[in-house]
């Protein structure tokens, strides 16, 4: 390959890295903000502390082992 070819590549490319990456971090940090307020809303909340009583009430349904895993991932949960 040419020298000059190279360089255009390595610009080129260079160039539409930098510029992606903008606007990549950009769209990232609005996705990450959407994401942030779904799981900080109130129904998101009230839905996970209803599943979380619920799996806390069937858990010792599960083999012992299992069961206390589950129990303390539970205890962890906000209750409803």
């Amino acid at each position: 390959m040419k020298l000059k070819t190279v360089l255009v590549a390595l610009i080129a490319g260079g160039s539409g890295y930098v510029l992606g990456t903008k606007a990549g971090r950009a769209r990232f940090e609005e996705i990450k903000a959407q994401a942030d307020r779904l799981a900080h809303s109130p129904k998101v909340q009230e839905t996970v502390a209803h599943l979380a009583d619920e799996v806390r009430k069937n858990a010792h349904r599960l083999p012992d082992p299992v069961a206390d895993v589950v129990t303390s991932v539970t205890d962890q949960a906000p209750r409803a």
